[in-house]
């Protein structure tokens, strides 16, 4: 025998279909990724220049592309086998902005300067449209 109180708190149980869960995990698979996603081409924001540090990092400079409300925050990065693969973060001027190493302006303006690890890994910068090798 069933409580009526019982039998009135239940909610009828309806499983998503395939295609919604299908949408739902790629979704949340692009959203892992994101962080790597690349936001500018190689000419918006050419020249590259990379330069090694004494203290085993990578300086890399680059042309920060002219917006009215974004801007070239600086760079996120990962580890890929012998790769160490860069892309430029763009941010909202108003907003949340996540990057892992924040760029800082130069005296001209339109370069911004980063740092990342060099730790002995080849570094490629990944543009929308081309993967750059990086020569420090």
């Amino acid at each position: 025998m069933t409580d009526a109180s019982t039998r009135s708190l239940r909610l009828p149980h309806h499983p998503l279909p395939c295609s919604l869960m299908a949408f739902v995990l790629s979704t949340l698979t692009a959203c892992a990724d994101a962080a790597l996603a690349p936001d500018y081409s190689r000419d918006a924001v050419q020249p590259v220049v990379v330069q090694a540090t004494a203290d085993g990092e990578a300086r890399i400079r680059f042309a920060s592309p002219p917006e009215s409300l974004y801007y070239a925050a600086g760079v996120s990065y990962r580890a890929n086998g012998d790769e160490l693969q860069v892309v430029i973060d763009r941010c909202p001027i108003r907003g949340d902005c996540t990057t892992m190493a924040k760029g800082t302006r130069l005296g001209d303006g339109r370069t911004t300067e980063v740092r990342v690890p060099l730790d002995g890994r080849r570094l490629v910068m990944i543009h929308t449209d081309d993967v750059q090798s990086l020569v420090p």
